[in-house]
């Protein structure tokens, strides 16, 4: 077994800070609160340090070549890093009317870095067991978190329902996992790869497609794809917001790394096979017509959300079934911006939240007056979600519909842009909230508390945001380099 200690150094140091904070938390209990996300963040940034000093050029193949350094792995580690990082800024303010999370806080930040490195894992895994466990390291946590309010009959209910539909869906996956290895004998995802193709298996063995297809199942859940996405509205809703904020983020990232290892390197040939591809295209059509339909009617900003992030997974998933190097550095790039704008959004709602005490949309009214640095922010988030220029989402969804078009998925990019348009209304229901509806409750709370960490975290992924299609070629050419691993 060939043990090179060196490519998870960043994996160790996000670790040991979790072990860290949670140990610290029990011998010394309250008086070391304050310290818990300075140390977090530390140890973030040392993770990121890491990635830069010992992997970033190097490709690197450890535990029996179960753990890949590459520029994939390198790319999704920065990328699980500078979000985590983002969210712990963010939970410092919102933790601070939550008695639960703050009764339980280095629990919660040792949960929270446990996500991340399942995550940072995920990117990195060479085979099918890695893959699992890291899928697994990523959801146990997300499952505490989002019943962490124990005192919410709604938190408790959204952690029942994701737990429950969580395990069957990991179930399906394990069981596919291993129809997959029944088919091949390899649990390494290169020489599964090889196997298919010199066995030419992909068409012939029934147990290999019935694998497959279970995997892409239990995937479809983790991503959040319609028709597996029941868990996703009722949990988004339940859950605490800065949970809701971890789940539609980091762990969206872990899902479609896992995806895309999985798919690209372990069914390497897969753009060749035509079931895979129209399952993909069911899942992709499915998710932006439920998405973007099911969002209209919400009144409950994080139920929409919920629905707004199954579309969005129907718009990466094009790029699947387009299955071209140059669809899938577009999926990237979508990934991204789907991140710093859904992370922007979920910073101003849990402001509005902090000082209103409310989820609805209706808790955005008059702000746009009251608060107007951040309303603005609110907008390019917004209108990012659509997919209008000149904000991210549209340079996302650009590049990932150009690839449909380019390989004769025309008629799935014209349902995706037509569903667009649909979304374009939820998403400006909020703007006209914001300015157009007066706000009627208590003038105490007319004006929206910003902490001046929160505005900060807040400007810079508004300004990701405009930078994505300021200077797209930076971040086009992060995303080709990302891509050269495959």
């Amino acid at each position: 077994m060939n043990v090179d200690l060196i490519s998870i150094i960043p994996e160790m140091v996000i670790t040991a800070t979790g072990l860290l904070v949670l140990l610290l938390s029990v011998f010394i209990g309250k008086k070391f609160d304050r310290a818990i996300a300075p140390i977090s963040a530390a140890g973030i940034i040392a993770a990121i340090a890491a990635v830069f000093i010992f992997n970033f050029y190097n490709r690197a193949y450890s535990f029996s070549n179960s753990f890949v350094v590459d520029n994939f792995s390198n790319f999704f580690r920065i990328f699980t890093l500078v979000s985590t990082l983002i969210f712990t800024g963010l939970s410092a303010s919102y933790i601070k009317d939550s008695i639960h999370i703050k009764r339980h806080l280095g629990e919660f930040y040792f949960l929270v870095l446990t996500v991340c490195t399942g995550t940072m894992l995920m990117s990195a895994s060479g085979d099918l067991i890695m893959l699992f466990i890291s899928l697994e390291l990523v959801s146990i946590p997300t499952y505490i978190l989002a019943g962490y309010e124990k005192a919410n009959e709604r938190s408790n209910e959204a952690a029942l329902k994701y737990f429950i539909l969580g395990i069957l869906a990991s179930a399906i996956l394990a069981y596919g996992f291993s129809m997959i290895y029944g088919a091949t004998g390899e649990v390494n995802l290169k020489e599964i790869a090889r196997v298919i193709i010199n066995r030419e298996l992909l068409n012939q063995n029934f147990m290999l497609v019935v694998g497959i297809i279970m995997s892409l199942i239990g995937f479809g859940f983790k991503i959040g794809s319609a028709p597996f996405h029941w868990w996703a509205p009722d949990t988004y809703e339940g859950a605490p917001t800065i949970v809701t904020t971890l789940i539609t983020t980091i762990a969206k990232i872990a899902a479609f790394a896992g995806l895309i290892r999985f798919l690209y390197i372990g069914i390497s040939r897969f753009s060749k096979s035509l079931w895979i591809i129209v399952f993909i295209i069911i899942l992709s059509l499915m998710s932006v017509i439920i998405g973007n339909f099911m969002a209209l009617p919400q009144k409950n900003f994080k139920r929409l959300m919920a629905y707004s992030s199954i579309s969005h997974a129907g718009f990466m998933l094009v790029g699947f079934a387009v299955a071209t190097v140059d669809a899938q550095w577009a999926v990237f790039l979508y990934l991204m911006a789907y991140i710093s704008m859904n992370l922007g959004a979920f910073a101003v709602a849990m402001l509005v939240e902090r000082t209103r005490k409310s989820e609805e949309i209706a808790a955005f009214a008059g702000i746009g007056y009251t608060n107007p640095f951040i309303s603005i922010c609110m907008i390019i988030f917004m209108i990012s979600m659509v997919g209008l220029p000149p904000f991210a989402g549209f340079i996302g969804k650009l590049f990932v519909f150009k690839a449909g078009v380019e390989n004769n998925l025309t008629w799935l990019v014209i349902v995706g842009v037509l569903t667009s348009v649909v979304s374009l209304w939820y998403y400006v229901n909020i703007i006209r909230h914001m300015y157009f509806v007066k706000y009627e409750g208590a003038p105490s709370t007319a004006r929206i508390e910003t902490p001046k960490l929160s505005i900060f975290i807040i400007t810079i992924l508004a300004l990701f945001t405009l930078a994505m299609v300021i200077v797209p070629s930076v971040f086009i050419m992060v995303s080709t380099n990302s891509v050269t691993s495959f």
